[in-house]
């Protein structure tokens, strides 16, 4: 597979589970646009740096089959996986540095 992003991971997942063998190339980091990494210069007392968050953190319409990835990815404690970790939400924050932030009101 090409690509580490949501796509790539997902037809990876399918792919693995029909018992293919996968193997996942990405030029950067796994997870494209979804996925967290180091905020620069917050590293203290000898740990890590805090997690930043990449992208946008929401599953647009257009992702009809992630969800019932999510259900299939197991999670400790959870009867329907990964999927079990989302929540609803009634607007979109777009972060921005030095200026405020905008936030966006939507229907469920």
């Amino acid at each position: 597979m090409l690509g580490g992003g949501v796509a790539g991971l997902t037809a990876a997942h399918e792919l693995a589970e029909r018992g293919f063998k996968v193997t996942v190339y990405e030029k950067k980091a796994l997870g494209g646009k979804a996925r967290s990494m180091d905020v620069p210069g917050s590293a203290r007392g000898g740990r890590k740096p805090l997690p930043g968050e990449h992208g946008f953190r929401f599953i647009p319409g257009w992702y009809r089959n992630l969800p019932d990835t999510l259900r299939r990815i197991p999670f400790p404690g959870n009867a329907n996986g990964c999927h079990d970790n989302l929540v609803s939400s009634s607007e979109v924050m777009l972060a921005r540095i030095g200026k405020e932030d905008i936030r966006l009101p939507f229907q469920i």
